[in-house]
């Protein structure tokens, strides 16, 4: 789970700028399931987490690993270990930083990795340790747990794209400002370990998923809510993966129904995803703190729910234009985001 790996940072979508060779190769080589729009469940790290591993959505600004009782969340790292994985955490940041360790701990982890088990030098910023050196201590920890032939989960949570950026001395970046040369270094930190990972014994029988916990403005700001802030990339490779780029909608909640068909796994749902092997969704939708929006192939509806504003997009041709255009395909976006995010809060409450 790559930190602020806004779409748009990527050739693949238009950029130009040569950042990410190993995501445009992960594109349009051929060998994964690559999507093309894809997109974030909100604009913060934990609603990437609880969306890519619980199937659950962002509910604006609200923090959904954090409460007066850590909560409790069924999702694929609760249905993996009762399948008998071995599950792992990697965080480049301290333990408790937004609850992490004891919501994890909490809903299916094994084993969690943080600030605490590295190196005093290895730590760059308030925010841990950089991408290359938190992705080389995964894969050496995974590749020692997997010698004893039980099957794993392990997350990799990176943070080196979020400022204050430090480029390592070693890494020659090609572009000239910090918010660019971070990510040529963050993809090529996701190469060097995908290279190094083909080389292990248990490479050939594993799964892979490459995703941004969320995105980032890219570009120039434009409407009431950048689409570059919820575009993301997505990527699954490795057995049994239906191969080739789509452009049909996904989300992350869509990642746990996924990744479970894929391992023909059977299991109670209450989450919000669907089956991207099997399935094609009509409609996403997502949040950006005060914002909630809906898309469907032709428009996008993004709500103020500060102004109670609505603001409506013609999105057709690949690029979010304002449109006075209202009526039924409106409403009906519009009633899809309002009754997703209640049924969440119900959920939510039900569970109280």
């Amino acid at each position: 789970m790559m930190e602020s790996m806004s779409a748009r940072l990527m050739d693949s979508f238009g950029n130009g700028q040569h950042l990410t060779p190993t995501l445009d190769s992960l594109y349009n080589s051929g060998g994964t399931m690559a999507f093309d729009r894809c997109y974030s469940a909100g604009i913060h790290t934990n609603h990437g987490m609880t969306a890519t591993l619980y199937s659950f959505p962002a509910l604006m600004f609200r923090n959904l690993m954090k409460g007066t009782v850590t909560p409790k969340r069924e999702g694929l790292p609760t249905v993996l270990h009762a399948m008998g994985y071995h599950n792992m955490f990697f965080m480049p940041h301290e333990a408790q930083y937004d609850n992490m360790k004891a919501f994890f701990t909490t809903n299916g982890y094994d084993e969690i990795f943080s600030q605490e088990n590295y190196p005093a030098d290895e730590v760059v910023n308030a925010f841990g340790v950089p991408d290359h050196f938190l992705l080389d201590y995964g894969l050496r920890t995974i590749s020692d747990r997997a010698k004893s032939g039980v099957p794993f989960l392990a997350t990799i949570l990176t943070v080196s794209n979020h400022p204050p950026y430090r480029v390592p001395a070693f890494f020659k970046p090609k572009s000239d400002a910090p918010e660019t040369q971070i990510v040529e270094y963050a993809d090529w930190a996701l190469g060097r370990f995908l290279a190094q990972a083909r080389q292990q014994p248990w490479h050939d029988n594993t799964i892979y998923v490459i995703v941004a916990d969320h995105g980032k403005i890219v570009g120039k700001v434009g409407g009431e809510l950048p689409e570059s802030y919820n575009h993301i990339p997505l990527v699954i490779c490795g057995p049994g993966v239906p191969q080739g780029r789509t452009s049909a909608l996904a989300q992350q909640v869509d990642i746990m129904p996924t990744l479970l068909s894929l391992l023909g796994a059977s299991y109670s749902y209450e989450g919000f995803g669907v089956d991207l092997t099997k399935e094609k969704r009509d409609m996403v939708f997502y949040s950006a703190d005060s914002h909630i929006v809906a898309r469907d192939s032709a428009r996008c509806l993004v709500y103020n729910n500060k102004t109670q504003a609505s603001f409506f997009y013609d999105t057709q041709g690949g690029t979010d234009r304002p449109t006075r255009k209202n009526g039924a395909p409106y409403d009906r976006l519009r009633d899809y985001a309002f009754a997703m995010t209640q049924t969440a809060q119900f959920i939510l409450d039900r569970q109280k």
